[in-house]
């Protein structure tokens, strides 16, 4: 019996060990995200299915809208397409120039969101999902905060 233990707990150990080091992944690349400035480079891999194509199938997606703020992610034209649709669908305000800080915050995490969603596709974790289910209520908290003042 103590060699199964033995043999169990290592497993378990090797489990925790690789859940630690996405997370540490993911915690560093959405750091970077957040803290970007203005120059950025541009990946030579999509960020959010990890494919490499030619530099010309690669483009900058702006995670809150450019109108909204000026955060990018090099994303591959099929994962731009997604993300830009799912834009399309968000709260009207969203096709309105300046925004109140919160609904410009609202909206980056509401494009954090969806990459972290369509990330949880390509990836074997649910880290991304986890995260991006987490987020929902802060971006209904601050886009409630206007409709309060409002009314």
């Amino acid at each position: 019996m103590n060699d199964i233990t033995v043999f169990v707990n290592y497993k378990v150990g090797l489990i925790r060990d690789d859940i630690h080091l996405e997370i540490n992944r993911v915690e560093s690349w959405l750091n970077e995200i957040i803290t970007q400035s203005k120059n950025i480079s541009k990946k030579q891999r999509c960020e959010v299915c990890n494919s490499r194509e030619e530099t010309y199938n690669l483009e900058q997606h702006h995670i809150a809208g450019r109108k909204h703020d000026s955060r990018v992610i090099t994303v591959c034209r099929r994962c731009h397409g997604i993300l830009s649709e799912s834009q399309k669908t968000w709260d009207i305000r969203w096709l309105q120039n300046n925004q109140p800080e919160h609904v410009r915050n609202a909206f980056f995490l509401l494009g954090l969101h969806d990459v972290l969603v369509l990330c949880s596709k390509y990836t074997v974790s649910d880290i991304c999902y986890n995260l991006a289910i987490h987020l929902r209520q802060k971006i209904s908290d601050l886009l409630q905060i206007r409709q309060e003042i409002c009314a």
